[in-house]
């Protein structure tokens, strides 16, 4: 009987954590975050990200056809991760990850195009708070 209580609480334990860490749609909703892209450890361009309906948006990527895309997120341990993948018609795709921690946001980005060599950044970043009225 000791024995199978172990087990029931072990798989009990395990099934919370797997439910607490699983993905959340729309888990940065609402949130923008003002980033700095790093190339080789330089600064290579600032950037915003917007977090809405469940998409993220690269606002200063419009100039090269990247538009919003879905992003997936999941949240463990008061940190979430996130992952989107962005198509441009004519500028290639930027593979994103990151994670955000309180008002911080850190991860890495990817620029694929045809005819080049991939671009790879890392990037930091602070949460835009609204203004209060």
């Amino acid at each position: 009987m000791k024995t199978l209580t172990l087990i029931f609480t072990f798989t009990l334990i395990l099934s919370f954590t797997a439910i607490k860490a699983q993905q959340i749609v729309g888990a940065l909703d609402g949130k923008s975050f003002a980033i700095e892209l790093m190339k080789d450890g330089k600064l290579d361009s600032k950037e915003t990200l917007v977090f809405e309906k469940g998409m993220v948006d690269p606002l200063d990527c419009h100039q090269y056809g990247f538009t919003s895309t879905a992003y997936q997120a999941k949240n463990a341990a008061g940190m979430s991760t996130w992952a989107a993948y962005c198509k441009s018609d004519k500028e290639g795709t930027m593979s994103w990850q990151g994670k955000v921690t309180g008002d911080r946001i850190e991860g890495t980005v990817v620029w694929s195009k045809d005819g080049q060599s991939r671009i790879n950044y890392t990037y930091s970043g602070v949460l835009i708070k609204p203004a209060v009225k």
